[in-house]
């Protein structure tokens, strides 16, 4: 017994379409460690902005004293 021709094609049709399905979950992993990556990268840099604000801070209040500063003009008001 054969598979007729139309059986053989869907037979190889469901299978071309298995692999196209399984790249494509793997093609999705990538992008998810590459998200993660990202993220990651994106923390870091968070993290250091935070930390360059906060040594800013205490070095500007340390030379200037408490207050406010109007970043468009550069004033210093004192509280």
């Amino acid at each position: 017994n054969k598979l007729t021709q139309e059986e053989l094609q869907k037979l190889q049709q469901i299978q071309s379409s298995n692999t196209a399905v399984v790249q494509e979950f793997g093609q999705i992993a990538l992008a998810e460690l590459d998200l993660q990556n990202r993220r990651k990268n994106a923390e870091n840099f968070l993290a250091n902005l935070r930390n360059d604000e906060t040594e800013l801070a205490k070095s500007l209040e340390e030379k200037y004293g408490r207050g406010a500063v109007n970043v468009e003009t550069g004033e210093f008001t004192p509280e």
